[in-house]
């Protein structure tokens, strides 16, 4: 398994779930850093500021949701957790 828990409550991430934490850690960064600028001055970009804190706060629960199901769904794959990181359409196997 990716995750798991041992009797004393130890949790263990595989590397490549570990990866997947990380990604969405930076992600999450980039998107925080990113938001300030999203409003100016300008009345274009007053109108549109909206959409993209709408769209960037959408982004923010998905990732969110990756991460809780990374550290606490063993029943989650690795995998299927890329893909929502990744945005990819699920395929089942």
């Amino acid at each position: 398994m990716s995750l798991t828990t041992a009797e004393n409550g130890a949790v263990t991430l595989s590397k490549a779930r570990h990866d997947v934490c990380m990604e969405v850690v930076w992600e999450l960064e980039a998107l925080a850093y990113t938001l300030p600028q999203v409003t100016s001055n300008s009345d274009l970009a007053a109108l549109n500021s909206g959409f993209v804190v709408r769209g960037i706060a959408g982004r923010y629960v998905a990732l969110a949701g990756v991460l809780l199901a990374a550290l606490s769904d063993d029943a989650e794959t690795t995998r299927d957790l890329a893909r929502r990181v990744h945005v990819e359409p699920y395929i089942p196997d």
